[in-house]
């Protein structure tokens, strides 16, 4: 069974922050179009805004698999704040899928040789806070935190003779976690940068007493690469 938060009251929530990043980029739109080839970061925008989409290739740690084998969505909207020439800070509103998957081949003296498979999907609201260094006009690291909220969680098994969809209210994942963060971005073109992203849970996604049996060894977290585009203006 799925864990859901529900749409009204998520949206309810969300709103007043989707607003105030319309309202950035609206603002920004006239400047960007004014002055289309100023750079974003040479410290004279105190103020930009855009989109954000990529993906998220994942793991879960503490779950007997190795591998970033879960691909999921990464998208949303972001908005800079530039203190100086070299120094900034950024916000984003993201929609983040993580989790975990494995496919694995099995003998049996009964079935032969079968694939088994398990997958952890795990859907996120993501507030990502993040410091930055600007390196040159074209190029920044950051370092930061990112707080996730879970929307949905769903995990399944399923092999030659077994298949089953654990029930998340038995084995529950943390509603509320917290991420630390690397970054790294360099601008394309204009506004559009690249992004790469490391991030790993701050705290545990689900304690080793909520793992089934068989499933996990340890308290588990997320460790994930995130690679994306963002479009400024």
């Amino acid at each position: 069974m799925k864990r859901k938060l529900l749409p009204g009251r998520f949206l309810y929530h969300l709103l007043p922050i989707v607003t105030c990043c319309a309202g950035l980029l609206r603002g920004n739109t006239a400047r960007a179009q004014a002055s289309d080839e100023t750079p974003l970061f040479n410290g004279e925008r105190t103020f930009l805004g855009g989109l954000v989409l990529g993906a998220n290739v994942s793991q879960v740690d503490g779950d007997y698999l190795n591998g970033y084998h879960k691909f999921g969505l990464n998208a949303g909207a972001v908005a800079y704040v530039n203190f100086s020439s070299k120094i900034g800070a950024s916000m984003e509103l993201l929609f983040s899928q993580k989790g975990s998957h494995s496919v694995s081949t099995l003998e049996s003296p009964y079935y032969g040789s079968y694939f088994a498979k398990y997958t952890i999907h795990l859907n996120y609201a993501e507030v990502p806070v993040v410091l930055h260094y600007y390196v040159t006009e074209k190029t920044h690291v950051g370092i930061g935190a990112s707080y996730n909220l879970l929307i949905s969680s769903r995990e399944d098994y399923n092999d030659a003779s077994f298949t089953t969809t654990v029930d998340s209210r038995l084995y529950p994942f943390a509603r509320h976690t917290v991420d630390g963060l690397l970054s790294a971005s360099r601008v394309l073109w204009r506004g559009l940068l690249v992004n790469v992203r490391f991030q790993y849970s701050l705290a545990t996604i689900r304690k080793f007493s909520n793992i089934p049996q068989g499933l996990g060894f340890e308290n588990q977290k997320n460790n994930m690469f995130t690679f994306r585009l963002m479009y400024l203006l």
